[in-house]
């Protein structure tokens, strides 16, 4: 059950949202443990690899969402995360993850095996396969919670990764 908490971090990310670097996609996440911000991200590429400067490789290639992402230079909000927290040592288990798009399949196999506890997102994502939920089949309690009225009134570059 969504309550007033979960809809203070879902307010934080609607407001990130807009500050994605990754010209594809406009996507926030923030994950949470004993009600204090860990740690937050966009949507983001690699400093080596600016993409504003060399452009979007899966664009430039029209490759669709959720395909070939083996070859995009940039990086899921929850991948950075969790990067995050492995570098600085930090544990996320039983911590929960609130971000603007249900991750994809890759981020749900991170976020499983990371010890996060809960996922909210905010909207679906097209790839998300039924019969082989990472996320449900580990245990990881996942909810839908509402955009808020920061969520920005920008039209996304684009609706997934």
């Amino acid at each position: 059950m969504i309550t007033k908490k979960d809809i203070k971090f879902l307010e934080l990310i609607d407001k990130m949202e807009p500050g994605a670097l990754c010209l594809r996609a406009n996507i926030a996440a923030v994950v949470v443990k004993n009600n204090r911000v860990l740690f937050k991200h966009t949507n983001d590429w690699h400093c080596q690899y600016p993409c504003n400067k060399i452009g979007c490789i899966r664009n430039r290639r029209h490759i669709k969402s959720g395909e070939k992402r083996e070859i995009c230079y940039g990086m899921c909000a929850e991948q950075w995360i969790i990067a995050q927290a492995v570098k600085k040592g930090v544990s996320l288990k039983n911590a929960t993850l609130y971000c603007t798009k249900h991750p994809c399949r890759i981020c749900s196999s991170l976020i499983a095996e990371s010890g996060i506890a809960r996922v909210v997102y905010q909207e679906g994502y097209p790839e998300v396969l039924p019969h082989f939920d990472i996320l449900r089949d580990s245990n990881v309690k996942v909810e839908r919670g509402p955009q808020t009225t920061f969520k920005s009134k920008k039209i996304a570059k684009s609706h997934t990764i």
